[in-house]
């Protein structure tokens, strides 16, 4: 949904982002990473993976962005993720859920920048995925938790307290 954008930017950098930022890497594109503000880890981690910037959601990026990303479920990140784009730019909202979109000016709308979000990924994108994962070759850093401590994974993804994804194992 981000089209052909080179300079896209990832806010909330977690499980899927890690993931899809090695792959973007790979197609040539540049990988701006957002993240909550102190989050040095989650930072350095983006970098690690060939982001070209990284740094808190509060700030801007040194360059406008062709397209973003928001993967956390905070609604307050799309007006800042469009008033970090170039015009004629797209934020895709990718959650699942998001808490509520604050109401914003026009003026970072304006331009023919787009708001859009993605119900859910097909079998085909999958596939797609699965079939260019070697050639990139995409690494993952998971934290595994037993199926008992699912509680106790949720919580440590809200605090920040991993880098990478979570996985609940029997």
């Amino acid at each position: 949904m981000t089209g052909d954008a080179h300079r896209v930017g990832f806010y909330g950098f977690g499980d899927s982002a890690h993931i899809l930022a090695q792959v973007c890497r790979w197609q040539g594109r540049d990988v701006y990473a957002f993240t909550r503000a102190g989050d040095t880890a989650a930072q350095d981690f983006a970098r690690e993976l060939g982001a070209v910037w990284a740094g808190s959601s509060e700030e801007q990026p040194p360059e406008q962005l062709e397209a973003a990303i928001v993967f956390a479920p905070v609604g307050p990140l799309v007006p800042a993720a469009l008033r970090a784009l170039a015009p004629g730019g797209t934020v895709v909202c990718a959650g699942i859920h998001m808490s509520d979109i604050p109401a914003f000016p026009y003026e970072i709308l304006w331009l023919e920048r787009a708001v859009r979000s993605v119900a859910n990924l097909t079998r085909s994108d999958g596939d797609e995925l699965l079939a260019v994962a070697p050639q990139v070759p995409v690494r993952t850093r998971i934290t595994t938790y037993p199926l008992e401590a699912a509680n106790e994974a949720l919580a440590d993804m809200r605090a920040g307290a991993f880098t990478g994804a979570a996985v609940i194992v029997p």
